[in-house]
């Protein structure tokens, strides 16, 4: 949670102390997350995790680890799906996205791979931080 506070430290206050989504931002993301999708489903794991930032301050937070480092979550996807039947089919649905600043935005949903070896599905938070221009992920909690 500190990693949220100090990366969105700007907050942003309205009236009613809810900020507006910004509507560009949700859709670059929204880009962002089919483009890594369609990766995912092609076995492309280098083009999934462009939307995450490529820092070893990258945090995934998965149900028994925690990770550090984009090289590192990318080193373990591929050991955790490393073959199609492992991989399946991605999908997302996405329940809410909250605009904590002007940098950062949190996106929940939930994600569901199709596969012959058995389904899996799940929920995620994201937090989205705009970095040098661009919207990247800096944590992922899935």
């Amino acid at each position: 949670m500190s990693i949220v506070l100090v990366a969105c430290s700007n907050k942003l206050k309205s009236s009613e102390g809810i900020i507006k989504v910004d509507v560009v931002a949700k859709n670059d993301i929204l880009t962002q997350m089919e483009a890594s999708r369609r990766c995912w489903d092609n076995g492309d794991f280098k083009g999934y995790m462009q939307v995450y930032w490529q820092s070893d301050s990258l945090t995934f937070m998965g149900l028994n680890n925690l990770t550090k480092g984009w090289q590192s979550t990318l080193d373990n996807y591929k050991k955790g799906y490393p073959t199609a039947d492992h991989r399946g089919t991605l999908t997302y649905q996405f329940t809410h996205f909250n605009q904590l600043s002007e940098a950062c935005i949190l996106v929940v949903g939930n994600f569901h791979l199709e596969r012959k070896m058995g389904n899996v599905q799940g929920n995620f938070s994201l937090i989205w931080k705009k970095i040098e221009g661009q919207w990247r992920i800096i944590l992922d909690h899935t």
